[in-house]
């Protein structure tokens, strides 16, 4: 080998062994760049995953606190006025039927005939409707409208229901224009004497309620 060919091999080892070197170089480069962008994408992932975990126990506490809102126990108060609207009666049951000796102002007082356990009378009552026209004749036909109108009259002063009435005697109370009427409920718990006299044009009016202790000698 010539001295030539010597020198120019010790030449090219140098500059070979530069260019390797960078390309390590180059490639540890790319290496660290990719370790980077890699540790850089796991960071923001497991930043990501611990928001999730997170917020999970928040949704729940959230959850949990509407649950609690619907169960939610009523107060003492509310209870109590809950209990008051379940005994208030409703609009039908709140006010039963009254008879005509209950509206208005009734007066009571006492009688001096033994049978009689208080009079009552009240300025407020009223003749009932009548469907007769011209001059009034009473009658004491129970099939007559009069009779009919008058039997109306007592068991609208009484409160007692027509169905669940005896009629003891319905006679003259010393005028054509006057009567007088004793009744009891079907099992006589409640006995009654009613006094009506004839308004000209508008029917049969209660003048007198007598509350009754025994219906003997009451008619």
């Amino acid at each position: 080998m010539s001295e030539r060919q010597t020198r120019s091999g010790r030449h090219l080892q140098p500059s070979r062994n530069k260019k390797l070197d960078k390309l390590l170089n180059v490639l540890i480069g790319v290496v660290v760049v990719l370790i980077i962008i890699t540790a850089t994408y796991v960071f923001k992932w497991q930043d990501d995953a611990d928001q999730a975990v997170k917020e999970e126990p928040v949704q729940e506490e959230q959850s949990g606190d509407d649950e609690k809102e619907v169960e939610k126990e009523p107060t003492d108060e509310e209870k109590e006025d809950l209990a008051v609207e379940e005994d208030k009666p409703s609009e039908e049951e709140s006010e039963p039927e009254t008879s005509q000796e209950e509206q208005g102002t009734a007066e009571e007082s006492a009688s001096d005939n033994p049978i009689v356990e208080k009079v009552i009378t009240n300025k407020n009552w009223q003749p009932t409707p009548t469907t007769q026209t011209g001059q009034h004749v009473s009658s004491y036909d129970d099939t007559s409208v009069d009779w009919a109108e008058k039997v109306a009259t007592v068991s609208t002063v009484t409160g007692i229901d027509q169905s669940n009435m005896i009629i003891w005697r319905m006679q003259n109370n010393g005028g054509p224009n006057s009567s007088i009427a004793t009744v009891s409920t079907n099992d006589k718990s409640q006995m009654y004497r009613v006094s009506m006299e004839w308004v000209d044009n508008e029917g049969w009016k209660p003048v007198k309620l007598e509350q009754l202790n025994t219906l003997e000698g009451a008619y």
